[in-house]
């Protein structure tokens, strides 16, 4: 590949606009004349996590200049990642070259690979075992909005973070949850056995503010499978049933996996539900899809998608917590404030009792806000006043809000 072609091949290719593809591979084709290409547009093939992992050697070339693209993640620091480059890449002792384009298309991020080797076989099994490798996303969840899936390690490291131990559930339904999705994920050969579809959906019904998300990301990371997060179905060039047909064909690539509807209800729509429950219902290649959905109004719902056990065969009703849930709550937080913030028994008897009514969010803004008010003046004693200023405060807020989550 000579110097001129090298400076040339990115200069008038990259970008979104038309012809711009088939500019690029006319130029990577002159530049490798007599080697094989194999080209597409993939969200799987990643030779940089490859080459992390220690399956190749991959080195980005430095002309032409490789264009690289920096973050910076709170526990990990600055890393980076080439968005447009040519790596040279040594795997099962060939050599091979990778061209790597990348670009915003509107709200979609767009990839572009081109494999270069010896011959198209040999490039057709480098792209395969990448694509293998790099389906399942590791310290990710895929997220899906704008049309396209991204990985987000953020909400990888949310749902990480999130116990069933910080949860305050009625009765046994934490342990009820996680045995019978263990039961469910061990079953998988009897499923078989009895040609019963190895899938299933469960939907988390209930007013907002009483831990459906929580135990969601509980959940999910209980599973650990890999998960799959509809953000929306709405994008400037694709429909959405086009978008729902997408989404459960991508969760189907990598099963058994968790595909996650949050607030089921504002996504599915009397226009989309006719595909929707298509793709929900569909037999094949949907082994081992858990469908994961919660809804705040379960009467927006339509009755095909909530009174249909085929569909959403187990619901989990997460209502207001009664007295002893919210005593349990208080105690959780009341028994880890400092000496000085502390509050007599009687005092937390009468807060419980006063809090009838309030969610788990509604709670939690209770002694949240009362400990950011204590701290502006740190007076031992005084935090029984505040918790009944915001109390009242709070009380007040709950007559006008619809959401039934405070405004913090």
């Amino acid at each position: 590949m000579s110097s001129s072609s090298n400076e040339s091949l990115f200069s008038s290719a990259l970008g979104p606009e038309s012809g711009t593809l088939y500019r690029m591979s006319r130029a990577i084709a002159e530049a490798f004349p007599e080697r094989r290409v194999v080209e597409g547009l993939t969200h799987t093939f990643d030779i940089e996590e490859f080459s992390q992992a220690g399956r190749c050697e991959a080195r980005p070339r430095s002309n032409p200049h490789p264009l690289m693209q920096a973050e910076w993640r709170r526990r990990k620091g600055i890393s980076a990642t080439a968005a447009c480059a040519v790596f040279d890449v040594t795997w099962n002792g060939r050599s091979l070259v990778v061209v790597k384009a990348e670009w915003f298309d509107t709200f979609c991020h767009r990839t572009y690979v081109w494999v270069v080797a010896e011959s198209r076989t040999v490039a057709r099994e480098l792209a395969s075992e990448v694509c293998e490798f790099c389906n399942e996303p590791r310290n990710a969840v895929l997220l899906f909005q704008g049309g396209c899936w991204s990985k987000s390690p953020e909400m990888w490291e949310q749902i990480e973070a999130a116990s069933f131990e910080d949860l305050v559930l009625s009765g046994d339904r934490a342990r009820e949850i996680r045995e019978d999705f263990a039961s469910f994920l061990r079953a998988r050969k009897d499923y078989e056995r009895y040609g019963v579809p190895w899938k299933r959906g469960v939907l988390f019904v209930g007013p907002p503010g009483n831990g459906k998300t929580h135990c969601l990301r509980a959940t999910i990371k209980f599973l650990g499978v890999p998960c799959l997060y509809v953000h929306s179905l709405k994008s400037r060039y694709e429909t959405d049933d086009a978008n729902i047909a997408k989404v459960f064909e991508r969760a189907r690539e990598v099963t058994p996996c968790c595909l996650v509807f949050e607030d089921l209800d504002a996504i599915i729509t009397s226009e989309n539900r006719s595909v929707f429950l298509n793709q929900l219902d569909g037999f094949a290649n949907s082994a081992g899809l858990l469908t994961l959905a919660t809804t705040n109004h379960p009467e927006r719902l339509d009755p095909a998608i909530l009174e249909r056990p085929s569909r959403f065969d187990r619901k989990y009703h997460f209502g207001l917590p009664n007295d002893v849930e919210r005593r349990r709550y208080a105690a959780s937080w009341i028994d880890r404030l400092d000496a000085a913030m502390r509050i007599e028994d009687a005092d937390r008897d009468r807060i419980i009792e006063a809090t009838d009514g309030f969610s788990f969010a509604y709670l939690k803004e209770l002694f949240l806000s009362s400990m950011v008010r204590w701290m502006k003046k740190r007076e031992p004693g005084s935090m029984t006043g505040i918790l009944d200023g915001q109390l009242a405060t709070l009380r007040e807020q709950m007559k006008t809000d619809t959401s039934d989550t405070p405004k913090t």
